[in-house]
């Protein structure tokens, strides 16, 4: 995947809202999130994306980078807070960031097509990382089952899980719920596809937008 520039905002755009840092899922790169930058460019939203390295790495092994990316975000917009928006694998990293680092400067994390169960089809994946996303005997990973573990009822009201029912990676679709996230569901939409499509597109600058209490009960899955 190539690597273009994200989208800038107009330097004579103030801008808007909470700033956003994009983390892409496995062996893709930040370029995954081309579409979703120009949006948040017009609509005058402040982000940036990470580029997971190396490919093959134990998701752990990431946390620094999106700790280092937020700590860059933060100080360039003065924000204190940012909203983390995640893709596949990029859900697990931002998950294991915030076990790691805690919820003190993240708004709310919005993962895409994230295996949070794990996914059969990484039984034929290569890398640590592809491992850890494994479905075994059809449960979650030991590492994904010690990561659902150290997380809170007020760490999981943090998420917005996106997914489509006919995700051709996450296997079964089922496991991209979290237990006690926000669920939205669509159909149609394969897995790469999802950051592309325009009705997640729309979805996913509603979530960014949206201002709502964490910690409020969660809604329940819906078709869009």
């Amino acid at each position: 995947m190539l690597r273009p520039r994200l989208h800038v905002l107009d330097a004579d755009t103030p801008p808007q809202g909470l700033p956003v840092l994009l983390i892409h899922g496995y062996v893709c790169n930040r370029g995954y999130w081309t579409q979703l930058s120009g949006q948040l460019a017009q609509a005058g939203i402040a982000h940036d994306a990470v580029d997971l390295e190396p490919i093959g790495a134990g998701i752990d092994a990431y946390v620094p980078q999106v700790a280092q990316a937020i700590e860059g975000l933060c100080a360039r917009t003065g924000s204190e807070r940012v909203i983390i928006v995640a893709h596949s694998m990029g859900g697990l990293v931002a998950r294991a960031w915030l076990r790691r680092h805690g919820a003190a400067c993240v708004a709310r994390i919005i993962t895409v097509g994230t295996p949070h169960q794990g996914t059969a089809l990484a039984n034929l994946a290569a890398g640590t990382n592809a491992r850890q996303m494994r479905r075994i005997n059809d449960a979650p990973s030991g590492w994904l089952a010690q990561l659902a573990a150290s997380e809170t009822p007020e760490t999981r009201a943090l998420f917005t899980s996106i997914y489509s029912h006919h995700d051709n990676i996450v296997a079964p679709q089922s496991s991209a719920l979290l237990p006690g996230a926000r669920h939205i569901a669509f159909g149609g939409i394969g897995h790469v596809a999802l950051a592309s499509d325009a009705r997640v597109l729309h979805q996913l600058l509603a979530e960014i937008t949206i201002k709502y209490e964490v910690g409020q009960p969660p809604s329940s899955s819906h078709v869009a």
